[in-house]
């Protein structure tokens, strides 16, 4: 099989075969004296949005944050919800936490 046809066939792959997938290639990279694999995540964003909903006068999104260890692996937390929100000519931003009811959380803290 060759270097094409391994990466077509990454469109098979889920999610957590991916990350297997890019932990074995980070590792590899370092044998060959790599950077960026060394330097635990080689530029990848630390978050990324996985959801949004448009909500009221805003917009709620999921985020999962990725944190990497000494040994280039990725280690995913979340999601963790906020609004986003404009108020006063300015972006706001809320925090809701992990939940699995974001439009309840959000009312009970628009409240307070």
């Amino acid at each position: 099989m060759n270097v094409e046809e391994m990466i077509s066939e990454l469109k098979e792959f889920n999610q957590a075969e991916l990350t297997h997938l890019e932990t074995a290639l980070r590792s590899r990279l370092r044998e060959f004296g790599n950077e960026t694999a060394k330097e635990g995540g080689g530029g990848q964003p630390a978050s990324s949005v996985v959801e949004y909903r448009p909500y009221a006068d805003g917009m709620l999104q999921a985020e999962v944050r990725r944190y990497f260890r000494k040994d280039g692996s990725a280690k995913e937390h979340g999601p963790y919800w906020y609004f986003r929100y404009h108020e006063g000519g300015r972006q706001r931003m809320l925090y809701l936490g992990k939940t699995h009811d974001p439009e309840r959380e959000l009312a009970q803290r628009r409240v307070r």
